[in-house]
């Protein structure tokens, strides 16, 4: 489920390739740079704006949030989302009497899971479970929405986030001609 591209115009291509003449294989570098530097930061840029929609730390975003980096065969780099589910226990949760309450979507309220209870299971997982029958077993794990899916029906999530990273990817591209002139000039 791919979420954000970053390619490099031919207009960019043409002027590094001006700026550049004097440098032997300085534009592969320049771009594969210029390129991985931006999915890094446009993937940041997701895991905020994906935090500031759901109540989750950062680091479960990025469980399911991927990123897939240039190199100098491929200038291409991209970020996918996959359909990680986090557990209800990787958000903010409390024990209730007769369940348990949690907050999913930080602009709503709570949710009361009813007869939910929290257990941790022999290999260490710990976890939000509901049984599925009415005895002891089987059980099965609460799980919230996916963050590809948050994503997507967030409005203006991806849009904004792929304007972002072509921002960013102009201002990397200045950034690393630099370093190869200055690298240039050293010698």
């Amino acid at each position: 489920m791919l979420a954000v591209t970053v390619k490099i115009d031919e207009a960019s291509i043409r002027q590094a390739q001006h700026i550049l003449r004097a440098i032997p294989r300085a534009m592969p570098r320049v771009f594969r740079r210029a390129i991985n530097r931006t999915v890094d930061s446009a993937a940041t840029d997701l895991k905020r704006k994906t935090s500031e929609q759901i109540a989750l730390k950062k680091g479960e975003i990025a469980k399911g949030i991927g990123k897939h980096k240039a190199s100098i065969s491929n200038l291409t780099g991209s970020i996918a989302t996959t359909a990680y589910r986090p557990g209800v226990i990787k958000f903010p949760h409390s024990k209730r009497a007769h369940g348990i309450s949690y907050r999913i979507d930080r602009t709503a309220g709570r949710k009361l899971l009813e007869h939910g209870f929290l257990q941790t299971m022999g290999t260490g997982h710990q976890g939000v479970f509901l049984r599925k029958g009415l005895g002891r077993l089987p059980i099965a794990e609460a799980h919230g929405p996916s963050i590809w899916r948050v994503i997507v029906n967030s409005p203006g999530l991806l849009a904004g986030a792929q304007q972002r990273a072509g921002a960013r990817l102009t201002k990397h591209i200045n950034d690393q001609i630099g370093v190869e002139l200055r690298r240039w000039r050293k010698k």
